[in-house]
This record gives C-alpha cells, structure tokens and sequence, in this order.
C-alpha cells in the first residue's frame, strides 16, 4: 500500500475510529443491503473489513464472506462462515472466484486510482452480483450547535487542514458524489444510490472518530504548521455535549453486473 495511506490499524486510536465509524454508519449499510437481498447462498466479499462488523453481519446472512484488509488484526471473533485474508486490493488480483455481493466502505476514496479498481472489482462479480461503493463526501459537515463562535471556528480551521492533508495523500474528498457515474462507466446496471446525513453531538461515540484522526494524523499535522494547543482545543470542543456538528455525509451507490 502507498506509504502515503494516512490511516493504520496498529495506531491507538484505531479501535476509536473503528467503532465511531461503525456506529455512525452501519445502520445505513445494513439498510442498503438488506434492500438488494443478501441471504442465504451468498458468496461475499467485505474489502477493508477494519473492525468487522459489516462481516460479522454478513456472515448472519450470507453463505459465506470472504473479510480482506491490508491490516486483519481486528478482524477476530468472527462466524465460521468467514475468511480473513490479508489482501491489498490495489496490488493483488481479485480473488479466482465470482461474487453476488462486493462491498467496499471508505476504502476506494484514498486511492488515486480508485476508478480503476472499481473497474477491476465488477470483473469479480457473478452474473446478477451487486457491487456496493460506500464513500464519504468529507467538506460537507455543517456546524449545527456550538456554545460560541471560538469553538466553531477551531473545529473549522483544524478540521479543514486534516481534510487537506488527505488530500494531498490522495484522497478525492468529491468522489462520492461521482459513485453511480463510475459504475455505470464499469460496466454495471440497474444503478441506484443513497445519501445519508446525521447528527454528530459532542462527546457521542460517532463524533470520536475526528478526535481518532486528529491523534492518528497529530505528527502530520504539525508538520503541516498545526500547533498542538490547536489540536488540544479541538478534541476539547469534540468533548463538549454542546457541540454537535452533521456527520460526514455517506454517500452509498449500487450496480449490477
């Protein structure tokens, strides 16, 4: 993987941003999929497992799930039905068999040639196989309560610097909302998508996953000219019950092959 992948399970604050992701928006995944029938029979492939709750949640369902990540130390406890293999989707070959379902959450976003890999993943699918893209659009949070104007504007300085920093490793912060598009360009039918958007309360669980990246990313950052008392300000505003912003809006997209 590119040395320039901002994110590592290994971090200590892995297992916060796992769980504030996943409790953000597993939810609106569930839904999605439920709608396209998973059931029994079903072969699937979760591409970047991180904490394995959508695996997990598959593998109740689906005759088997295939759970790959470029880091599978997370990925424990899970039904028998499932296979965790250490896969790295840009530089592997799909796996030599075929799909009904192949779901990727926040992973696709990072990588520069994130179009051809979603190319290269609708070659994996059975015939009538859904592929199904989960990506964030990460510039469109609002914020929706503060106790004054010095809170919303550190949130908005600090935040903004992180989602630049991603940026420059590679990211497209505006590639979700060209989901349906990329499918469509692979190959896939039957388009469909969704956008969700949530609230995000200080001190709540989904709200940690920016405190996650502001200690996962704290040496960038201060590369980049970010002084730590900016970053102390920051997790104290995420910590404040009067604080709430939106939620990254997730962006879900589905095809058929």
């Amino acid at each position: 993987m590119d040395d320039d992948y901002p994110f590592d399970n290994a971090s200590a604050p892995a297992n916060d941003r796992m769980s504030a992701l996943q409790a953000s928006y597993d939810a609106a995944t569930v839904q999605h999929l439920e709608k396209l029938g998973v059931g029994s029979g079903w072969s699937c492939w979760e591409i970047g497992a991180g904490g394995g709750s959508i695996a997990r949640w598959l593998a109740e369902r689906a005759g088997h799930v295939l759970a790959t990540d470029v880091d599978t130390r997370l990925l424990t406890d899970l039904p028998a039905n499932t296979s965790v293999v250490h896969h790295d989707v840009r530089e592997e070959p799909v796996p030599d068999r075929k799909f009904d379902l192949i779901h990727a959450r926040l992973v696709l976003i990072h990588f520069p040639e994130r179009d051809e890999l979603v190319a290269k993943l609708a070659t994996a699918l059975a015939p009538g196989g859904w592929l199904v893209l989960e990506e964030i659009e990460a510039r469109g949070q609002t914020v929706l309560e503060t106790p004054d104007e010095a809170s919303a504007a550190i949130f908005r300085s600090v935040q903004g610097r992180i989602i630049d920093l991603l940026e420059r490793a590679g990211s497209d912060v505006e590639w979700a909302g060209r989901l349906p598009e990329v499918l469509a360009e692979a190959g896939l039918r039957e388009i469909g998508s969704g956008r969700v958007t949530t609230r995000w309360p200080g001190g709540g669980t989904e709200i940690r996953v920016l405190a996650a990246n502001s200690l996962e990313l704290a040496d960038k950052l201060a590369a980049e000219g970010v002084r730590a008392e900016e970053l102390e300000q920051f997790r104290t505003v995420l910590a404040d019950p009067r604080f709430t912003v939106s939620s990254y809006p997730l962006v879900s997209a589905w095809g058929r092959g």
